[in-house]
């Protein structure tokens, strides 16, 4: 049982850096829509056109980022059920020989 508490340990290490990196990749992101948001607004030479394709852009990112953090977060329940329920190890089957003949 020793090795299924280190896996859980692993499992959960690399479930917390995983949140890490997003929480990270979520905040990289906020900040550079900020400093977009700002550059916009004292930039007036700039088309709607242009305008419109950043809003579009900064959507598909998030929309993107939140795809992705929900996959991963499925795949992490995935093998956290792998691990809850054991199964019990069956030796396996061989075919016996009938030495008396």
């Amino acid at each position: 049982m020793e090795t299924l508490n280190v896996t859980r340990q692993m499992l959960d290490f690399q479930k917390q850096a995983v949140n890490n990196f997003q929480n990270m990749w979520d905040f990289a992101q906020t900040q550079t829509s900020t400093t977009v948001d700002r550059l916009m607004d004292q930039a007036a030479w700039i088309p709607q056109e242009s305008r419109q394709a950043f809003e579009n852009w900064r959507t598909l990112m998030k929309q993107e980022r939140e795809r992705f953090s929900a996959y991963v977060d499925q795949c992490f329940i995935v093998y956290e059920k792998m691990l809850d329920a054991p199964q019990a190890a069956t030796p396996a089957k061989t075919k016996k020989t009938n030495d008396n003949k």
